[in-house]
């Protein structure tokens, strides 16, 4: 079966400049002379509006911006399962040459990803990340051979308090992601993810967001751009 895309989501990947390179619902227990009873209205949620970004490190408070990202409001999406941010990752080279690569690392103090399910059915999602090939923005010229690793990630709750179960990360801190290939990078199985969660990114020292270029293709001095597609299925 072919999964439905609920959301797909480009944001920006870019190397340089050091590089340069409905109604409500009544709910009662049934009578027992054995069990007292309760009722109550309940409200479905409101899905016709988009979820706010919030702080990654601290879910419960508003996201004030991140300042190698400045100008990202968040994606605006509504439904009921949505990619809410996603950052503009922005690299620095590091020194010296890697054998014959070039390497280099995110400088972005806040970046993540954030999920809103709002289905409630416990059906469970899917997120693919496509990194795609960088693009010289002097001469256009095009590096295809290079690839990401994310660095260490984590999920956390919008609410301390959630109930549901929480999603996995599916990919390690220093696995290689090719240009150009979906790769699944985190999912929730059945009953997991409901609510809104924060994929962070590029927060642990040791092991942070990284780039890897082949130095052979990279044949002049400037800034290069790319982009990472993030794609969220309704797939458990």
């Amino acid at each position: 079966m072919v999964a439905k895309t609920f959301a797909s989501v480009v944001a920006a990947l870019v190397l340089g400049p050091s590089l340069a390179l409905a109604s409500p619902q009544e709910v009662a227990l049934a009578a027992d002379p054995s069990k007292t009873t309760a009722s109550t209205s309940l409200t479905p949620g409101d899905t016709d509006t988009s979820v706010k970004p919030v702080d990654p490190d601290n879910p419960g408070g508003n996201f004030t911006g991140d300042p190698e990202d400045p100008d990202n409001p968040g994606t605006g999406s509504t439904g009921p399962l949505t990619l809410d941010y996603v950052s503009n990752i922005k690299f620095r080279q590091d020194a010296g040459l890697n054998g014959q690569l070039i390497t280099a690392t995110a400088v972005n103090t806040k970046a993540f990803v954030q999920i809103s399910d709002r289905r409630y059915n416990g059906h469970g999602w899917k997120l693919y990340v496509t990194p795609s090939t960088l693009t010289g923005q002097k001469d256009q010229s095009v590096i295809s051979a290079a690839s990401v690793t994310l660095g260490q990630s984590k999920f956390t709750p919008r609410y301390a308090d959630t109930v549901s179960g929480k999603p996995s990360v599916t990919v390690g801190g220093d696995q290689e992601l090719p240009l150009g290939i979906p790769a699944l990078v985190a999912r929730a199985k059945k009953d997991t993810g409901l609510g809104t969660w924060i994929m962070r990114l590029n927060y642990h020292p040791k092991l942070l967001t990284r780039l890897f270029v082949n130095a052979a293709q990279v044949t002049k001095q400037q800034p290069y751009a790319g982009e990472l597609t993030w794609q969220l299925t309704d797939t458990p």
